[in-house]
Protein backbone atom coordinates (compact mmCIF):
# COMPACT_ATOMS: atom_id res chain seq x y z
CA UNK A 1 0.00 0.00 0.00
CA UNK A 2 3.01 2.29 0.09
CA UNK A 3 3.75 2.19 -3.66
CA UNK A 4 2.72 5.31 -5.62
CA UNK A 5 -0.89 4.72 -6.66
CA UNK A 6 -1.88 4.38 -10.33
CA UNK A 7 -4.00 7.31 -11.63
CA UNK A 8 -7.53 6.58 -12.86
CA UNK A 9 -8.26 6.63 -16.58
CA UNK A 10 -11.74 8.10 -16.07
CA UNK A 11 -12.69 11.77 -16.08
CA UNK A 12 -15.94 10.83 -14.31
CA UNK A 13 -14.00 9.21 -11.47
CA UNK A 14 -11.70 12.21 -11.17
CA UNK A 15 -14.75 14.46 -10.82
CA UNK A 16 -15.89 12.29 -7.87
CA UNK A 17 -12.50 12.33 -6.08
CA UNK A 18 -11.70 8.70 -7.02
CA UNK A 19 -8.23 9.51 -8.30
CA UNK A 20 -6.31 6.23 -8.06
CA UNK A 21 -6.33 2.45 -8.53
CA UNK A 22 -4.86 0.01 -6.04
CA UNK A 23 -3.82 -2.32 -8.88
CA UNK A 24 -1.34 -1.76 -11.71
CA UNK A 25 -2.49 -4.33 -14.30
CA UNK A 26 -4.21 -3.56 -17.58
CA UNK A 27 -8.01 -3.48 -17.30
CA UNK A 28 -10.11 -6.13 -19.04
CA UNK A 29 -12.80 -3.56 -20.05
CA UNK A 30 -16.18 -5.20 -20.73
CA UNK A 31 -19.71 -4.33 -19.63
CA UNK A 32 -21.72 -5.02 -16.48
CA UNK A 33 -25.51 -4.90 -15.89
CA UNK A 34 -26.33 -5.84 -19.49
CA UNK A 35 -29.38 -7.43 -17.86
CA UNK A 36 -30.42 -7.16 -14.18
CA UNK A 37 -29.61 -10.82 -13.46
CA UNK A 38 -25.96 -10.07 -14.28
CA UNK A 39 -25.69 -8.13 -11.00
CA UNK A 40 -26.90 -10.20 -8.04
CA UNK A 41 -26.70 -8.79 -4.49
CA UNK A 42 -27.47 -10.91 -1.40
CA UNK A 43 -27.40 -9.25 2.02
CA UNK A 44 -25.70 -11.04 4.93
CA UNK A 45 -27.53 -10.61 8.24
CA UNK A 46 -25.79 -9.99 11.60
CA UNK A 47 -26.50 -13.67 12.38
CA UNK A 48 -24.56 -14.67 9.26
CA UNK A 49 -27.53 -15.75 7.11
CA UNK A 50 -27.32 -15.04 3.39
CA UNK A 51 -30.62 -13.46 2.32
CA UNK A 52 -31.95 -15.15 -0.82
CA UNK A 53 -34.67 -17.55 -2.05
CA UNK A 54 -33.63 -20.21 0.47
CA UNK A 55 -34.12 -18.01 3.56
CA UNK A 56 -37.46 -19.09 5.05
CA UNK A 57 -36.94 -18.78 8.82
CA UNK A 58 -35.25 -16.13 10.98
CA UNK A 59 -36.41 -15.15 14.46
CA UNK A 60 -35.33 -12.27 16.69
CA UNK A 61 -37.75 -13.07 19.46
CA UNK A 62 -41.51 -12.77 19.73
CA UNK A 63 -42.40 -9.15 19.03
CA UNK A 64 -44.50 -6.72 17.02
CA UNK A 65 -42.30 -6.72 13.91
CA UNK A 66 -42.39 -9.12 10.98
CA UNK A 67 -39.01 -9.97 9.45
CA UNK A 68 -39.31 -10.43 5.70
CA UNK A 69 -37.17 -10.90 2.60
CA UNK A 70 -37.48 -8.18 -0.04
CA UNK A 71 -36.47 -9.31 -3.53
CA UNK A 72 -36.46 -6.61 -6.19
CA UNK A 73 -35.38 -6.44 -9.82
CA UNK A 74 -34.39 -3.12 -11.42
CA UNK A 75 -36.14 -1.07 -8.76
CA UNK A 76 -34.97 1.84 -6.58
CA UNK A 77 -35.18 0.92 -2.91
CA UNK A 78 -36.72 4.07 -1.41
CA UNK A 79 -39.71 4.36 -3.82
CA UNK A 80 -40.23 0.60 -3.40
CA UNK A 81 -40.40 1.00 0.39
CA UNK A 82 -42.83 3.92 0.02
CA UNK A 83 -45.05 1.71 -2.13
CA UNK A 84 -44.93 -1.13 0.42
CA UNK A 85 -45.73 1.23 3.31
CA UNK A 86 -48.83 2.52 1.50
CA UNK A 87 -49.87 -1.00 0.52
CA UNK A 88 -49.39 -2.45 4.01
CA UNK A 89 -50.31 0.69 5.99
CA UNK A 90 -47.25 -0.05 8.13
CA UNK A 91 -43.68 1.13 8.68
CA UNK A 92 -41.07 -0.74 6.64
CA UNK A 93 -37.41 -0.56 7.73
CA UNK A 94 -34.19 -1.77 6.10
CA UNK A 95 -30.48 -2.21 6.88
CA UNK A 96 -28.82 -1.00 3.68
CA UNK A 97 -29.60 0.57 0.30
CA UNK A 98 -29.10 -1.88 -2.56
CA UNK A 99 -28.34 -1.27 -6.24
CA UNK A 100 -31.21 -0.37 -8.57
CA UNK A 101 -29.97 -1.99 -11.79
CA UNK A 102 -29.67 -5.42 -10.23
CA UNK A 103 -31.49 -8.34 -8.65
CA UNK A 104 -31.20 -7.79 -4.90
CA UNK A 105 -32.25 -9.62 -1.74
CA UNK A 106 -32.38 -7.95 1.67
CA UNK A 107 -33.99 -8.26 5.09
CA UNK A 108 -36.71 -5.77 6.01
CA UNK A 109 -39.01 -5.37 8.99
CA UNK A 110 -42.73 -4.55 8.83
CA UNK A 111 -44.54 -3.08 11.84
CA UNK A 112 -47.45 -5.56 11.55
CA UNK A 113 -48.03 -9.22 10.63
CA UNK A 114 -47.62 -10.25 6.98
CA UNK A 115 -49.88 -13.24 6.37
CA UNK A 116 -49.50 -13.63 2.61
CA UNK A 117 -46.46 -13.09 0.35
CA UNK A 118 -46.53 -10.03 -1.89
CA UNK A 119 -45.82 -10.55 -5.57
CA UNK A 120 -46.03 -7.69 -8.04
CA UNK A 121 -44.03 -6.12 -10.85
CA UNK A 122 -40.34 -6.97 -10.25
CA UNK A 123 -40.99 -7.22 -6.52
CA UNK A 124 -41.49 -10.05 -4.01
CA UNK A 125 -41.82 -9.97 -0.21
CA UNK A 126 -42.23 -12.98 2.08
CA UNK A 127 -42.22 -13.28 5.85
CA UNK A 128 -39.51 -15.32 7.59
CA UNK A 129 -40.13 -14.61 11.28
CA UNK A 130 -40.79 -12.08 14.04
CA UNK A 131 -38.62 -9.60 15.92
CA UNK A 132 -38.69 -7.53 19.08
CA UNK A 133 -37.11 -4.62 17.18
CA UNK A 134 -37.19 -3.18 13.70
CA UNK A 135 -34.34 -3.66 11.23
CA UNK A 136 -31.99 -0.70 11.61
CA UNK A 137 -29.65 1.02 9.11
CA UNK A 138 -26.24 -0.64 9.17
CA UNK A 139 -27.58 -3.80 10.83
CA UNK A 140 -25.86 -6.23 8.47
CA UNK A 141 -22.52 -7.97 8.15
CA UNK A 142 -22.04 -7.26 4.47
CA UNK A 143 -23.20 -8.24 1.00
CA UNK A 144 -22.42 -11.13 -1.33
CA UNK A 145 -22.14 -10.28 -5.03
CA UNK A 146 -22.33 -12.44 -8.15
CA UNK A 147 -21.56 -10.29 -11.19
CA UNK A 148 -21.23 -11.16 -14.88
CA UNK A 149 -18.90 -9.05 -17.05
CA UNK A 150 -19.74 -9.31 -20.77
CA UNK A 151 -18.40 -8.17 -24.17
CA UNK A 152 -14.85 -9.22 -23.35
CA UNK A 153 -12.10 -9.99 -25.83
CA UNK A 154 -10.68 -13.35 -24.79
CA UNK A 155 -7.08 -12.23 -25.28
CA UNK A 156 -7.62 -9.50 -22.64
CA UNK A 157 -8.58 -11.88 -19.84
CA UNK A 158 -5.68 -14.24 -19.50
CA UNK A 159 -5.14 -14.91 -15.81
CA UNK A 160 -1.92 -12.87 -15.64
CA UNK A 161 -3.82 -9.60 -16.21
CA UNK A 162 -6.46 -10.31 -13.57
CA UNK A 163 -5.28 -7.95 -10.83
CA UNK A 164 -4.41 -8.80 -7.27
CA UNK A 165 -7.51 -7.66 -5.40
CA UNK A 166 -6.23 -8.23 -1.85
CA UNK A 167 -7.28 -4.78 -0.67
CA UNK A 168 -9.25 -1.86 -2.06
CA UNK A 169 -9.48 1.87 -1.28
CA UNK A 170 -12.50 2.82 0.84
CA UNK A 171 -13.90 5.17 -1.80
CA UNK A 172 -17.58 5.98 -1.99
CA UNK A 173 -18.49 4.50 -5.37
CA UNK A 174 -19.91 5.90 -8.58
CA UNK A 175 -23.57 5.42 -7.60
CA UNK A 176 -23.16 7.89 -4.75
CA UNK A 177 -22.69 10.73 -7.22
CA UNK A 178 -24.80 9.65 -10.19
CA UNK A 179 -23.60 8.09 -13.42
CA UNK A 180 -25.89 9.68 -16.00
CA UNK A 181 -25.76 13.03 -14.18
CA UNK A 182 -22.72 12.88 -11.88
CA UNK A 183 -23.66 16.03 -9.99
CA UNK A 184 -25.42 15.11 -6.73
CA UNK A 185 -22.30 16.26 -4.84
CA UNK A 186 -22.26 19.54 -6.79
CA UNK A 187 -25.86 20.31 -5.81
CA UNK A 188 -24.95 19.38 -2.22
CA UNK A 189 -21.93 21.68 -2.25
CA UNK A 190 -24.08 24.65 -3.24
CA UNK A 191 -26.59 23.78 -0.51
CA UNK A 192 -23.83 23.60 2.12
CA UNK A 193 -22.45 26.97 1.01
CA UNK A 194 -25.91 28.59 1.04
CA UNK A 195 -25.70 29.25 -2.71
CA UNK A 196 -29.28 28.22 -3.40
CA UNK A 197 -29.66 29.75 -6.85
CA UNK A 198 -26.59 27.83 -8.02
CA UNK A 199 -28.00 24.64 -6.44
CA UNK A 200 -31.30 25.07 -8.29
CA UNK A 201 -29.60 25.80 -11.62
CA UNK A 202 -27.28 22.79 -11.27
CA UNK A 203 -30.22 20.53 -10.35
CA UNK A 204 -32.58 21.69 -13.08
CA UNK A 205 -30.59 23.15 -15.93
CA UNK A 206 -27.11 21.66 -16.15
CA UNK A 207 -27.10 19.21 -19.09
CA UNK A 208 -24.83 16.14 -18.99
CA UNK A 209 -23.66 14.20 -22.03
CA UNK A 210 -24.91 10.86 -20.69
CA UNK A 211 -28.54 11.96 -20.56
CA UNK A 212 -31.13 11.08 -23.24
CA UNK A 213 -31.09 13.66 -26.06
CA UNK A 214 -34.55 14.96 -25.24
CA UNK A 215 -33.70 15.60 -21.56
CA UNK A 216 -30.34 17.12 -22.52
CA UNK A 217 -32.12 19.55 -24.88
CA UNK A 218 -34.73 20.54 -22.27
CA UNK A 219 -32.04 21.31 -19.69
CA UNK A 220 -29.90 23.18 -22.21
CA UNK A 221 -32.87 25.32 -23.31
CA UNK A 222 -33.66 26.10 -19.66
CA UNK A 223 -30.02 26.97 -18.98
CA UNK A 224 -29.86 29.43 -21.88
CA UNK A 225 -33.36 30.99 -21.56
CA UNK A 226 -34.44 30.30 -17.93
CA UNK A 227 -37.97 29.96 -19.32
CA UNK A 228 -39.58 27.98 -16.51
CA UNK A 229 -42.98 27.72 -18.22
CA UNK A 230 -41.47 26.05 -21.28
CA UNK A 231 -39.40 23.76 -19.04
CA UNK A 232 -42.46 22.69 -17.03
CA UNK A 233 -44.52 21.95 -20.14
CA UNK A 234 -41.71 19.92 -21.77
CA UNK A 235 -40.20 18.17 -18.71
CA UNK A 236 -41.42 14.52 -18.65
CA UNK A 237 -43.52 13.42 -15.69
CA UNK A 238 -40.90 10.97 -14.41
CA UNK A 239 -38.64 13.95 -13.56
CA UNK A 240 -40.95 14.45 -10.61
CA UNK A 241 -38.58 16.42 -8.39
CA UNK A 242 -37.46 18.80 -11.12
CA UNK A 243 -41.11 19.57 -11.84
CA UNK A 244 -41.75 20.21 -8.14
CA UNK A 245 -38.95 22.77 -7.94
CA UNK A 246 -40.07 24.50 -11.16
CA UNK A 247 -43.67 24.68 -9.88
CA UNK A 248 -42.46 26.22 -6.62
CA UNK A 249 -40.44 28.85 -8.52
CA UNK A 250 -43.41 29.67 -10.77
CA UNK A 251 -45.63 30.10 -7.71
CA UNK A 252 -43.28 32.80 -6.39
CA UNK A 253 -40.98 30.81 -4.10
CA UNK A 254 -37.37 31.96 -3.82
CA UNK A 255 -34.54 29.53 -4.56
CA UNK A 256 -34.27 28.29 -0.96
CA UNK A 257 -38.01 27.67 -0.60
CA UNK A 258 -38.14 25.94 -3.98
CA UNK A 259 -35.46 23.50 -2.80
CA UNK A 260 -37.43 22.91 0.40
CA UNK A 261 -40.22 21.52 -1.80
CA UNK A 262 -37.97 18.46 -2.17
CA UNK A 263 -38.30 15.56 0.32
CA UNK A 264 -35.82 15.90 3.19
CA UNK A 265 -34.35 12.49 2.31
CA UNK A 266 -33.41 13.87 -1.13
CA UNK A 267 -31.86 16.98 0.43
CA UNK A 268 -29.90 14.65 2.70
CA UNK A 269 -28.82 12.61 -0.32
CA UNK A 270 -27.32 15.70 -1.99
CA UNK A 271 -25.38 16.77 1.11
CA UNK A 272 -24.32 13.19 1.95
CA UNK A 273 -22.96 12.99 -1.59
CA UNK A 274 -20.90 16.14 -1.08
CA UNK A 275 -19.54 14.74 2.19
CA UNK A 276 -18.64 11.56 0.29
CA UNK A 277 -16.82 13.60 -2.37
CA UNK A 278 -14.77 15.39 0.32
CA UNK A 279 -13.89 12.02 1.86
CA UNK A 280 -12.79 10.63 -1.51
CA UNK A 281 -10.57 13.68 -2.05
CA UNK A 282 -9.01 13.33 1.41
CA UNK A 283 -8.46 9.60 0.90
CA UNK A 284 -6.78 10.22 -2.48
CA UNK A 285 -4.56 12.92 -0.98
CA UNK A 286 -3.47 10.78 1.95
CA UNK A 287 -2.89 7.82 -0.36
CA UNK A 288 -0.66 9.81 -2.70
CA UNK A 289 1.41 11.29 0.13
CA UNK A 290 1.67 8.49 2.68
CA UNK A 291 -0.05 5.30 1.50
CA UNK A 292 -3.17 3.89 3.15
CA UNK A 293 -1.44 1.64 5.70
CA UNK A 294 0.63 4.52 7.10
CA UNK A 295 -0.33 5.23 10.71
CA UNK A 296 0.80 8.19 12.82
CA UNK A 297 -0.05 9.71 16.23
CA UNK A 298 -3.39 11.49 16.12
CA UNK A 299 -4.90 8.95 13.68
CA UNK A 300 -7.82 6.68 14.53
CA UNK A 301 -7.43 2.95 13.91
CA UNK A 302 -10.10 0.30 14.36
CA UNK A 303 -9.77 -3.38 15.13
CA UNK A 304 -11.63 -5.45 12.50
CA UNK A 305 -14.22 -8.03 13.54
CA UNK A 306 -14.62 -11.49 11.99
CA UNK A 307 -16.57 -9.96 9.05
CA UNK A 308 -13.78 -7.39 8.48
CA UNK A 309 -15.99 -4.54 9.69
CA UNK A 310 -14.49 -1.92 12.06
CA UNK A 311 -15.45 -2.74 15.63
CA UNK A 312 -13.34 -0.75 18.11
CA UNK A 313 -11.83 2.67 17.28
CA UNK A 314 -8.54 3.44 19.01
CA UNK A 315 -6.67 6.74 18.95
CA UNK A 316 -3.04 6.36 17.92
CA UNK A 317 -0.52 7.69 20.45
CA UNK A 318 3.25 7.47 20.68
CA UNK A 319 2.90 4.64 23.21
CA UNK A 320 0.62 2.37 21.13
CA UNK A 321 1.93 3.35 17.67
CA UNK A 322 4.12 0.32 17.00
CA UNK A 323 1.49 -2.15 18.19
CA UNK A 324 -1.24 -0.58 16.02
CA UNK A 325 1.09 -0.44 13.01
CA UNK A 326 1.55 -4.21 13.30
CA UNK A 327 -2.21 -4.71 13.53
CA UNK A 328 -2.78 -2.62 10.39
CA UNK A 329 0.02 -4.37 8.47
CA UNK A 330 -1.41 -7.78 9.37
CA UNK A 331 -4.97 -6.76 8.34
CA UNK A 332 -6.27 -7.10 11.90
CA UNK A 333 -7.01 -3.38 12.00
CA UNK A 334 -7.58 -0.53 9.57
CA UNK A 335 -7.00 3.22 9.45
CA UNK A 336 -10.24 5.21 9.79
CA UNK A 337 -10.61 8.59 8.11
CA UNK A 338 -13.27 11.24 8.77
CA UNK A 339 -16.21 11.88 6.48
CA UNK A 340 -16.39 15.67 7.01
CA UNK A 341 -19.38 17.10 8.86
CA UNK A 342 -20.29 19.54 11.62
CA UNK A 343 -18.33 17.49 14.18
CA UNK A 344 -15.11 17.19 12.14
CA UNK A 345 -12.05 17.00 14.38
CA UNK A 346 -8.67 16.16 12.90
CA UNK A 347 -5.08 16.17 14.04
CA UNK A 348 -1.75 14.77 12.94
CA UNK A 349 -1.22 14.28 9.20
CA UNK A 350 -4.97 14.52 8.55
CA UNK A 351 -5.06 18.08 9.87
CA UNK A 352 -3.17 19.48 6.90
CA UNK A 353 -5.01 17.27 4.37
CA UNK A 354 -8.50 18.26 5.54
CA UNK A 355 -7.60 21.90 6.20
CA UNK A 356 -6.35 22.35 2.64
CA UNK A 357 -9.42 20.67 1.13
CA UNK A 358 -11.90 22.72 3.21
CA UNK A 359 -10.01 25.93 2.48
CA UNK A 360 -10.07 25.20 -1.25
CA UNK A 361 -13.81 24.45 -1.05
CA UNK A 362 -14.33 27.63 1.03
CA UNK A 363 -16.22 25.81 3.79
CA UNK A 364 -15.66 24.82 7.43
CA UNK A 365 -17.19 22.19 9.73
CA UNK A 366 -19.70 24.87 10.81
CA UNK A 367 -21.01 24.91 7.23
CA UNK A 368 -22.63 21.53 7.93
CA UNK A 369 -24.33 22.55 11.20
CA UNK A 370 -27.37 24.12 9.54
CA UNK A 371 -28.04 23.25 5.90
CA UNK A 372 -31.61 24.22 5.08
CA UNK A 373 -32.53 23.51 8.71
CA UNK A 374 -30.73 20.16 8.85
CA UNK A 375 -27.47 19.25 10.60
CA UNK A 376 -25.00 16.93 8.90
CA UNK A 377 -22.57 15.26 11.25
CA UNK A 378 -19.59 13.33 9.97
CA UNK A 379 -18.63 9.70 10.57
CA UNK A 380 -15.45 7.65 10.39
CA UNK A 381 -14.87 5.34 7.43
CA UNK A 382 -12.16 2.75 6.75
CA UNK A 383 -9.42 3.91 4.39
CA UNK A 384 -9.26 0.42 2.89
CA UNK A 385 -11.46 -2.66 2.83
CA UNK A 386 -10.86 -6.33 2.15
CA UNK A 387 -12.99 -8.49 -0.17
CA UNK A 388 -13.39 -12.14 0.84
CA UNK A 389 -14.45 -15.37 -0.91
CA UNK A 390 -13.22 -13.89 -4.20
CA UNK A 391 -13.76 -16.26 -7.10
CA UNK A 392 -13.45 -15.60 -10.82
CA UNK A 393 -15.14 -18.30 -12.86
CA UNK A 394 -13.62 -19.52 -16.12
CA UNK A 395 -14.40 -17.44 -19.21
CA UNK A 396 -17.20 -18.71 -21.41
CA UNK A 397 -18.93 -17.59 -24.59
CA UNK A 398 -21.11 -14.48 -24.17
CA UNK A 399 -24.45 -15.65 -25.54
CA UNK A 400 -25.66 -12.04 -25.86
CA UNK A 401 -22.61 -10.93 -27.86
CA UNK A 402 -21.48 -13.53 -30.44
CA UNK A 403 -17.71 -13.69 -30.75
CA UNK A 404 -17.23 -12.17 -27.29
CA UNK A 405 -16.48 -13.72 -23.92
CA UNK A 406 -18.00 -13.31 -20.43
CA UNK A 407 -16.74 -14.03 -16.94
CA UNK A 408 -18.57 -14.21 -13.63
CA UNK A 409 -16.96 -12.90 -10.47
CA UNK A 410 -18.15 -13.70 -6.95
CA UNK A 411 -17.08 -11.94 -3.77
CA UNK A 412 -18.25 -10.71 -0.36
CA UNK A 413 -17.74 -7.15 0.91
CA UNK A 414 -18.09 -5.67 4.40
CA UNK A 415 -21.06 -3.36 4.92
CA UNK A 416 -21.03 0.08 3.36
CA UNK A 417 -18.66 -0.74 0.50
CA UNK A 418 -19.32 -0.71 -3.22
CA UNK A 419 -18.93 -3.59 -5.66
CA UNK A 420 -18.11 -1.06 -8.37
CA UNK A 421 -14.97 -0.02 -6.45
CA UNK A 422 -13.73 -3.60 -6.90
CA UNK A 423 -14.98 -3.87 -10.49
CA UNK A 424 -13.22 -0.64 -11.57
CA UNK A 425 -9.90 -2.23 -10.57
CA UNK A 426 -10.63 -5.27 -12.72
CA UNK A 427 -12.10 -3.45 -15.73
CA UNK A 428 -10.46 0.02 -15.58
CA UNK A 429 -13.11 1.67 -17.78
CA UNK A 430 -12.40 5.09 -19.26
CA UNK A 431 -16.15 5.62 -19.50
CA UNK A 432 -17.83 3.96 -16.48
CA UNK A 433 -21.30 4.86 -17.76
CA UNK A 434 -20.99 2.97 -21.06
CA UNK A 435 -19.41 0.07 -19.10
CA UNK A 436 -22.61 -0.23 -17.04
CA UNK A 437 -21.43 1.27 -13.77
Amino acid sequence: MTMPPTPTLSQLERSCGMLFYSTTGKGINGKIRVKPEDFLVEEITPEGYVVNESLKTLSRGSGPYTLAVLKKRSRDLLPTLSLLQKLLKAKVSFAGIKDRRAVTYQLISISRPLTEPIRMNNLEVWAVGTSKWEVRPGELKGNRFTITIRSLDREDISTDVLPDLNWLPGYFGHQRFGITRPNTHKVGKYMVKGEFEEAVREFLAEPYEGEPNRIFSIRLHLKTTWDLNVALSSMPSFLLYEREVIRALLSGADYLRSLKSLPSRLIRLFVDSYQSYLFNLALSERWSKYGLNYVAPGDIVSILDSSLNPSRPIKVTHSNLEKLKKFVDSKKAVLLMPVPGSNLSVEGVNYQIYSEILEKEKISPRSFSNVMGLEFRGTMRPAVFYPTDLEILNPSEDELNPGKTKITIKFTLPRGFYATVLLRELMKPEDPKSAGF
